[in-house]
């Protein structure tokens, strides 16, 4: 027999799970009957808590979950999932908070929410349909979303931070500059062709259709080969770009291996600028040049807005903006002779 979850208390009592973890826990506003009847459920239905719920009831520790979607990782690339979770870790560990880790591959609502035991959580990457429901049911939630609009939510400038790259690109002689970005309905995506369109119109560059490309959300094996795909019918057309702009080092990775079969050279005759962790930057050859989140500042101000939701208040500044940075590295020069 499986064990029993609050979401089986929930379901039976006809409340929020986040009622019945309140109740069970004995935090947050619950009436004296409904409290009542949601631990008579709780005894009647065999529910046992388990360790991490007795320190939350006992008021021990806090417990707040991290959850990376994993299309994040698709969209892009592992180093920002590791650079995140060490980052998160740090920081519950600076402020002695036990922590609650999930790689959600389904695309469903998260075990995290359905055991209850984490008090809030950081929910990295695309926010799937079934977990929106979810927490459009249970809106009391401390729930901070990264990367990804939401109620509460931090995210980095890349709209901006593209732009930059363009105007750099023009400043270094770059005419016939490409952008190889996702699926259009993600955020980052969005923000990637907006800049890139400011930028091409503010600094007198041509958008030329057959240089913007996206690629899907195939994983592995049949990632890679998409973007050996992408980089051969980049320079396939009559048109060929002299710098492409592209989210992860996904793509950047398999185009440094693929051009030179192409005859192409990186930067001579293609400059390339990654939207990537600098982590991931410095360990290709040439060095990416890359746009690049301020890690370290993304966690801390989601740390910041969860522990003030966990806590009952309201943060200031719901929805927070931060710059990306442009670092110049190996893979950009000048096109003046």
């Amino acid at each position: 027999m499986s064990r029993v979850k609050l979401r089986d208390i929930a379901d039976y009592t006809g409340t929020a799970i986040s009622t019945v973890s309140a109740a069970l826990n004995g935090t947050g506003r619950v009436s004296p009957d409904k409290a009542k009847q949601i631990r008579e459920a709780a005894e009647k239905l065999g529910f046992k808590p388990n360790l991490a719920a007795q320190l939350l009831k006992n008021h021990e520790v806090d417990i707040f979950g991290l959850i990376i979607s994993d299309r994040l990782t698709r969209l892009t690339g592992h180093g920002v999932y590791s650079e995140l979770q060490e980052k998160f870790l740090n920081e519950c560990r600076a402020g002695k908070i036990r922590t609650q880790f999930e790689l959600d591959r389904t695309g469903g609502v998260p075990a995290t929410f359905s055991d209850g035991i984490a008090k809030g959580v950081i929910h990295a990457g695309v926010i799937s349909e079934p977990l929106r429901g979810w927490l459009e049911r249970n809106p009391a939630y401390p729930f901070v979303s990264f990367e990804e609009p939401w109620k509460y939510c931090v995210r980095t400038d890349f709209e901006t931070g593209v732009r930059k790259a363009v105007q750099y690109l023009a400043a270094t002689g770059h005419r016939r500059i490409g952008l190889f970005c996702g699926p259009a309905q993600f955020d980052l995506s969005k923000q990637m062709e907006a800049g890139f369109r400011e930028g091409c119109k503010e600094f007198g560059r041509e958008i030329r259709p057959e240089l913007i490309r996206r690629h899907s959300l195939a994983v592995g094996r049949d990632h890679f080969l998409e973007c050996a795909q992408h980089v051969r019918e980049f320079f396939s057309g009559p048109v060929k770009p002299d710098a492409i702009i592209a989210p992860g080092q996904g793509f950047c990775t398999v185009a440094l291996y693929e051009l030179p079969r192409l005859g192409v050279r990186v930067p001579e005759d293609v400059s390339l600028i990654g939207a990537c962790s600098g982590w991931e930057a410095e360990r290709v050859y040439p060095q990416l040049t890359s746009i690049e989140r301020n890690i370290e500042l993304l966690v801390a101000n989601a740390m910041k807005m969860l522990r003030q939701l966990t806590r009952g208040i309201a943060p200031e500044n719901p929805n927070q903006l931060i710059p990306a940075d442009l670092v110049v590295r190996d893979t950009v020069v000048s096109r003046f002779q």
